[in-house]
């Protein structure tokens, strides 16, 4: 019996068994081991002991950092997200709605490490804000994740609203509520789904981000991705940080498990307390006036600056003349002069350009088959898929990464290729990217047209190529642009299961920060962001003069 969409789905499940779920046993497997003195595991005598290790006070106090960091960065994320989604979505129109998403989107495309660092320059004492008292403490970090992560929490939530009729609200209003109960009643419901799925965006990856916590917060902001990284690539305590690891996974299950059941208990609460009667004081039948447009409109604006502001300080700051760019030493142009003349620096940015072109290519091509397969598939093989690729998406990034780095080890020679290593621990997630928004494209479209093409005698290659991909073909492209960002931006694996001699751009960055961000490393960076978006805005412009160009802007923003 032929199972339908069985195949599209069979590289997708291959390559993620293979470089997911058994790297992620073999975490599991490590960390019931013992640590010797030249950093491999003994798995002679199996116990616990690395998990007693794991929970002292020390490590506690580092796991409370994370809840804590993770927990309120994802809240204020989501706050400030919902009023930014609301107004894009149902206040503005034409270019200015357009132009509120670039402003959301385009920070994001921003290098993560420079604007992470751009609040030291902000914050320092010599910077343009200097506020005493937050740098190197748990309010920086907390400020950091915040800001790094925000975009993600608006994108969603606008998609779900922008989805919603606006005769809804109309409707609403005709029979006599106010807009604070149509809010309640109509757009709330309707922004529940964008909600989580924001929720989940900034939570997963910020319970596995220790690069924020480390340049903003210090020691002070130690998180459990630092203690997993440095047992890996520091301390040689592979087991206690297999361990760590395992029990970042436990954590962020838990926490997902209770936030689903406070979700809940949150629905019944508000049916029964009826906070529309508690707030309808704050509409009258009377008031004619829309006090919350201008005060959205308000909002918008300062929240366009709060994320424009270190974007616009570390270009600024890139053409500083001093050795680094914390204190500003004049203007000058040497750093982007002098970009080729530094050969680390060029050899960072070339490995990175081509691990982002051949991941970009592996996730394209099994993420687009994962897609079709998530859209037209049989039950069974969806399901199936979809709770692979939920995995990927739930998973801490420094724990795929670890694990990858056992199984690098434990294949030995076979994979002892840097690039190689690279492009497999930048698709991983990549493939998952691909295959959401393909799918989120395909199943808007009408499935009988590859139908009428079986029908004509075609047979299901030649369907695929001819049909499904030239529909898919704007999704797909806005998919690989996401993808070879991601890729271009990670710190995480890039640290974890480089080798000698493939050193990304942002591995370097990152290791000059220990320093002070040198200027080289500034306006390379710079630049790089530069040329992604002037091929996203090529792109754009190519799709929009075929008349797909609406399809390609949905799928950058997730839609």
């Amino acid at each position: 019996m032929r199972v339908r969409g069985l195949v599209p789905s069979l590289p997708a499940f291959t390559w993620l068994c293979l470089f997911f779920l058994l790297p992620g046993a073999l975490v599991a497997v490590f960390s019931l081991g013992e640590s010797t003195l030249f950093g491999t595991v003994d798995l002679g005598a199996p116990s616990l002991d690395r998990y007693g290790e794991a929970t002292s006070d020390t490590f506690r106090i580092v796991f409370e950092n994370t809840l804590q960091l993770s927990v309120v960065g994802t809240a204020l994320c989501v706050a400030l997200a919902v009023p930014m989604a609301y107004l894009i979505a149902t206040r503005l129109t034409g270019a200015w709605k357009y132009a509120a998403i670039a402003a959301v989107v385009i920070p994001y495309w921003m290098p993560f490490l420079l604007r992470t660092y751009s609040w030291r320059i902000l914050l320092g004492d010599h910077g343009p804000l200097g506020v005493p008292g937050i740098l190197d403490t748990l309010a920086g970090a907390q400020l950091g994740v915040v800001y790094n992560y925000l975009p993600l929490a608006v994108l969603p939530i606008a998609v779900a609203l922008d989805r919603l009729d606006p005769a809804l609200r109309r409707a609403g209003r005709d029979l006599g509520a106010s807009p604070w109960r149509v809010f309640w009643q109509v757009t709330l419901p309707a922004a529940r789904p964008g909600v989580i799925s924001a929720a989940l965006l900034v939570f997963i990856p910020l319970m596995g981000d220790y690069v924020t916590p480390s340049v903003l917060g210090g020691v002070k902001a130690a998180v459990a991705g630092s203690l997993v990284s440095s047992s890996f690539l520091e301390s040689q305590d592979w087991a206690l940080g297999a361990a760590t690891a395992v029990l970042l996974i436990l954590l962020v299950l838990v926490v997902l498990g209770s936030a689903a059941i406070l979700l809940r208990l949150a629905g019944l609460v508000v049916r029964a307390v009826r906070p529309l009667d508690l707030t309808a004081r704050l509409w009258s039948p009377e008031r004619t006036f829309d006090v919350w447009g201008p005060m959205l409109r308000a909002f918008g604006v300062l929240l366009g600056l709060f994320l424009w502001l270190p974007i616009l300080t570390i270009i600024g700051y890139s053409f500083n003349g001093g050795r680094t760019l914390q204190v500003w030493s004049g203007f000058s142009t040497r750093w982007y002069a002098g970009i080729g003349a530094n050969p680390t620096l060029v050899d960072a940015i070339g490995i990175s350009l081509r691990v982002a072109v051949l991941s970009t290519i592996v996730a394209v091509i099994i993420g687009t088959l994962a897609g079709t397969a998530l859209a037209r598939a049989a039950r069974p093989v969806r399901r199936t898929l979809l709770a692979l690729l939920l995995v990927v998406f739930i998973t801490p990034e420094i724990v795929s990464a670890i694990g990858l780095l056992l199984f690098y080890v434990a294949a030995g020679p076979t994979l002892s290729n840097g690039v190689l290593r690279l492009v497999i621990a930048h698709s991983v997630l990549a493939v998952a990217i691909v295959a959401f928004v393909v799918q989120a494209r395909l199943a808007g479209l009408d499935p009988r047209l590859s139908d009428a093409a079986a029908d004509l005698g075609a047979r299901p290659w030649a369907a695929f190529r001819q049909v499904t991909v030239p529909l898919a073909a704007p999704a797909v492209l806005a998919a690989a642009i996401l993808a070879s960002t991601a890729s271009l931006d990670d710190v995480v694996a890039s640290s974890m299961v480089g080798n000698v001699g493939t050193t990304t751009l942002p591995v370097y960055v990152y290791s000059t920060m220990r320093n002070g961000l040198r200027g080289d490393a500034a306006a390379a960076s710079v630049v790089v962001m530069l040329l992604i978006a002037v091929a996203v805005l090529a792109i754009g412009w190519v799709l929009r003069r075929r008349g797909q160009g609406r399809s390609f802007a949905e799928g950058l923003v997730g839609r």
